[in-house]
This record gives C-alpha cells, sequence and structure tokens, in this order.
C-alpha cells in the first residue's frame, strides 16, 4: 500500500488565468492610451508601457511559483520526497526505515517551525504550504507510517 502527502500553494489563478487577465488587461490599458494618443496626449504612452511593464514582471513571479508543491510518498520501505520551487524539482529517495522525523522547537518566529526529516547526514525541511498547526500532525503521521512500515 502505497501512502501519500500533496502539500501545494493555495493559488487563486493558474499560470493560464494569470496569461488571460495580464492579456486582457493590456488590451483594456492600451485601449485608453490609444484614445489619449488619438486625442494628442501622447505622454501616456511611457506610462502605459511603464505601467504594463511592472504588471507583466510581477505577475511574471507570481506564476514561478503558482504551480510549487511538496509531496511525500511511502511505499513498503521507499520515502519519496519531491519539491518544486519555481522551475526546479528536487527529488530524494529514501530507506524508510532510516528515516527520523521531527518538529524541532521554534527558535525564532514560529513560522519557521518546519518539519525535519532527516537520513544519516542528509535533512530536509517540508511543511511550507501547509498551516502552522497541521505541521505537528504531519510529523505525527509520518513517523506513524514510516514505523508501520517497518514492521
Amino acid at each position: 500500500m502505497e501512502r501519500v502527502w500533496l502539500m501545494k500553494r493555495n493559488c487563486s489563478f493558474t499560470p493560464k488565468q494569470v496569461g488571460m487577465f495580464y492579456l486582457s488587461i493590456c488590451s483594456f490599458s492600451s485601449l485608453i492610451a490609444g484614445y489619449f494618443v488619438f486625442q494628442g496626449v501622447w505622454m501616456i504612452l511611457p506610462f502605459t508601457l511603464l505601467e504594463l511593464s511592472v504588471l507583466g514582471v510581477a505577475l511574471l513571479v507570481y506564476t514561478r511559483h503558482a504551480a510549487d508543491y511538496e509531496k511525500i510518498s511511502l511505499h513498503q520501505k521507499e520515502l519519496r520526497i519531491e519539491m518544486s520551487r519555481g522551475s526546479r524539482i528536487m527529488q530524494k529517495v529514501w530507506h524508510a526505515p532510516w528515516v527520523k522525523v521531527t518538529l524541532p522547537k521554534p527558535k525564532g518566529r514560529r513560522e519557521e517551525q518546519l518539519v525535519l526529516i532527516s537520513q544519516g547526514g542528509e535533512e530536509l525541511r517540508i511543511g511550507q504550504f501547509i498551516f502552522l498547526e497541521r505541521r505537528e500532525q504531519l510529523a505525527r503521521e509520518l513517523q506513524r507510517a514510516i514505523n508501520t512500515s517497518i514492521l
């Protein structure tokens, strides 16, 4: 039996929807700027271009991270961790009986308290896409599932 934990961002727009939104804003702003240029107010063009450029960069940053996720799967004695950040995907495969799951005590801000998964000298911090209150539950569930897979 395979157990899977999938944690991802709660985003209002998919990257495709963001592209459609940006296209509509560009069309609308260009239409208004065109009207003013037609009336002889040429200074509107640089400001419209600046506005659309800044908005485009902000939306690009948003879409790069809109699909970020953390996925943990446990199949028999294999623990597979997959993390996506922007365009980078990192995968680790560990032998489950050797894995330790902890929730360290907060040293600084409570928001930075992530679940620590370690094996040997390697460690990963997960849980940034779930609420702080659910991280402790995630750590318990993971440790319980790993202990069950050992038996």
